[in-house]
């Protein structure tokens, strides 16, 4: 009976949770920092006598505070310090209210999720359960392994996730494992280093053309050019502007992103939304290395469906990572959204990390076998479904030709 009332509390607080869909300017370009919501498009009829067996799933941590006091301070600092010198308009204390206010709300939760990408992540499991029960019903399948980086708001997402699982499917036994290990197979970022800088070059020359840095500045600076001296860069100080507000938003506090106008935020946040994309998607200027990171990635979700297909007792390997994981992995096995190959000009034309990569974003791959013993793959992106489109239309695939296919994703060579 305690089971049962978990599982209906747990189902009452996640669902709520509202379809993405951008009210104005700000909401669709939050972007990497936009909370995450299910896509609501009805899903397909499985074809006659296939059922679910397994599931491979990969998400993102939950919404969360501020990664570090150093990302907050990006802002809170200079403005502070022209602060101190009187260079602030009442928009710009404005802002910097919204700084300090962020700071306070994030002591001790740094980098951690929030109540939000709790509930983000209970909602997932639950709907996960519930569209798939026979998965996690099955005589002698009954063991799920959930798999972390070491980052806490990785490990508190897995945890989160895998509290809501044991409520609604009490039978399984659920395995946890963290470590470096994980953060070295599901993100590698530390690889991904020689091309950060290259976007951020790019993003810093397409502020300069795009961004009016004067009516920004004079609307929250008395003297504009005294207050440069406060401050690294003109990029940073607006770019800080958006990735700190979109974050203290959902956190319940609004001065720092309304202290841009809605085309200021627009701006700058469709130029970082691009950066991102180069930095970390395949994009055209930093060709296949940045995805090629990702191929022991691959291989390993290969490896793991052969095992689970092959018998035992695995109903679901569940992973737990982050955006600048997932952005390469996605890229690379050409899930759709992601298969552009995309100059930094042409990125916000096609991707908008507010859809696909918000907080908590999630591949999964449904596992289905048939009467005479064949297995097909429905593929989910963010919960509605998906495909990869060098294979056509989704969102069923023959096992046997998307495990072909993925190890040709993590084969090709790399441009130089």
């Amino acid at each position: 009976m305690a089971r049962r009332w978990v599982s209906i509390l747990l189902f009452i607080l996640v669902a709520w949770a509202p379809e993405l869909r951008a009210q104005d300017a700000y909401d669709e370009w939050k972007g990497l920092y936009h909370p995450y919501a299910s896509r609501p498009e009805g899903h397909s009829r499985t074809p006659r006598g296939y059922k679910p067996f397994y599931i491979s799933h990969i998400g993102r941590h939950g919404s969360r505070s501020p990664v570090n006091p150093g990302y907050v301070a990006n802002g809170l600092d200079p403005l502070r310090r022209a602060d101190s010198l009187g260079l602030l308009t009442p928009a710009g204390k404005r802002i910097l209210r919204g700084f300090v206010q962020l700071d306070s709300a994030s002591q001790g939760t740094y980098g951690l999720i929030t109540e939000l990408g709790a509930s983000e992540q209970k909602g997932i499991a639950l709907r996960m359960v519930e569209r798939y029960p026979r998965v996690f019903r099955q005589k002698g399948r009954d063991s799920i392994a959930c798999y972390s980086t070491h980052k806490q708001r990785a490990i508190l997402s897995m945890t989160n996730f895998g509290a809501a699982l044991a409520a609604k499917a009490p039978r399984m036994h659920i395995g946890f494992m963290a470590g470096e290990k994980y953060y070295d197979l599901m993100c590698r970022e530390e690889l991904a280093a020689p091309g950060l800088k290259a976007g951020s070059r790019k993003s810093d020359a397409a502020m300069k053309q795009q961004f009016d840095y004067k009516a920004f500045y004079s609307r929250i600076f008395t003297d504009p050019e005294k207050a440069r001296s406060c401050f690294k860069s003109d990029r940073l100080m607006a770019e800080t502007c958006v990735t700190n507000g979109s974050v203290a938003s959902y956190m319940g506090i609004q001065d720092i992103m309304l202290g841009m106008t809605p085309e200021e935020f627009k701006v700058a946040s469709g130029i970082y939304n691009a950066k991102q994309f180069m930095q970390h998607c395949g994009s055209a200027e930093q060709g296949e290395w940045r995805m090629h990171i990702m191929d022991p990635l691959v291989l390993e979700f290969v490896s793991r469906a052969d095992k689970a297909l092959s018998g035992g007792r695995i109903a679901a390997d569940l992973r737990f990572s982050h955006d600048v994981g997932l952005m390469p992995f996605f890229s690379l096995i050409g899930l759709e959204g992601y298969e552009k190959r995309l100059p930094f000009e042409e990125v916000n034309d096609w991707w908008n990390a507010t859809y696909m990569m918000p907080m908590a974003a999630n591949l999964q791959l449904i596992f289905y076998r048939g009467r005479k013993g064949d297995v097909i793959v429905k593929v989910l992106f963010n919960e509605g479904e998906s495909s990869f489109p060098a294979l056509g239309p989704g969102p069923f695939y023959p096992w046997t030709e998307l495990r072909s296919y993925l190890l040709r994703c993590a084969a090709q060579v790399p441009d130089n």
